[in-house]
């Protein structure tokens, strides 16, 4: 079976996309894919809150994705001592 094969639906060969939840109503959401608003059911995602991004393929959200890693806000805290220079660890 080839990749392209994979990654397209059995039934229709279209592709399921991600899309950005903006509101949920119910068992509905609205979600916002390429620029457009479209309502999709999220029976299969309990839970789908704004700001998730769901796959989704014809008008039902098949699951919730998980941003890449990269995309992750980390946030480091190392705090260093200030010192001048040339001076010792005593501060001499």
């Amino acid at each position: 079976m080839s990749e392209i094969a994979r990654e397209r639906c059995l039934t229709c060969s279209d592709e399921a996309v991600e899309a950005d939840v903006v509101s949920v109503d119910g068992q509905e959401a609205v979600v916002l894919v390429a620029g457009a608003h479209e309502r999709v059911a999220i029976d299969l995602v309990p839970g789908a809150a704004p700001g998730d991004v769901l796959l989704c393929h014809a008008g039902i959200a098949l699951e919730r994705l998980e941003p890449p890693p990269e995309s992750r806000q980390v946030t480091l805290c190392h705090e260093v001592p200030s010192a001048s220079r040339g001076a010792g660890p005593t501060g001499s």
